[in-house]
């Protein structure tokens, strides 16, 4: 279980995240939603340790996370892709997996690439690949990581309707008994679609 307690951030001119507060069972998958500002993304980056909240703490059964990113448990997909330039599509997924030996490796580049229809992109470079097909293999990434939490920040943009169907369906399937998932969202039909538990943020809090 995780236990956000209390999480506060604010800035010069706005407070971001004011005393939010959120348990969170193992193996939930929970969208949140709201108007862009309201803090959704600054709840997954705190959550995630890339921001630090002036206050408050996130527990994972009754233990603060480390502070050590490599340590928290947790891998993210960010509302734009982020993929490594210098790297081609396979190695951007293997980056996910570093511990896994090398037949483990190739057994999760194979499931993931096959899952999101990206065989045929494996040997090529972000910049020669769509925004949609980024979206996908940024999502792969996330996964092949095996963790515990996974957060996701507008995962499903850049997919036309039928490919972001397939791509939720696919997401749920490959998540569901497997991690813990908080979903960021403007769409209620994908909150819908992917997630059982359904939270709306405004001015920094949940509603």
């Amino acid at each position: 279980m995780y236990d956000i307690i209390g999480l506060t951030k604010e800035y010069p001119s706005v407070k971001a995240l004011d005393n939010v507060s959120l348990s969170i069972n193992d193996k939930e998958l929970i969208s949140i939603r709201g108007e862009s500002g309201c803090g959704k993304s600054t709840l997954l980056n705190v959550i995630a340790g890339l921001i630090a909240a002036d206050s408050g703490t996130v527990m994972r059964n009754n233990e603060p996370l480390p502070y050590d990113l490599h340590k928290r448990g947790i891998a993210m997909v960010f509302q734009d892709s982020l993929l490594f330039n210098n790297m081609t599509v396979r190695d951007n997924i293997l980056f996910g997996c570093p511990h896994k030996d090398k037949e483990r490796r190739e057994k999760t580049v194979r499931e993931l690439s096959g899952a999101y229809g990206l065989d045929e992109l494996l040997a090529r470079y972000p910049y020669q690949i769509s925004g949609g097909q980024a979206r996908r293999v940024a999502i792969a990434r996330a996964l092949a990581c095996e963790r515990e939490l996974l957060l996701l920040d507008e995962p499903f943009t850049n997919l036309d309707k039928d490919l972001k169907e397939n791509t939720i369906k696919v997401t749920k399937g490959l998540c569901r008994d497997r991690c813990t998932v908080l979903l960021v969202t403007h769409s209620e039909a994908e909150a819908q679609d992917f997630c059982d538990r359904h939270l709306y943020m405004e001015e920094g809090r949940i509603v």
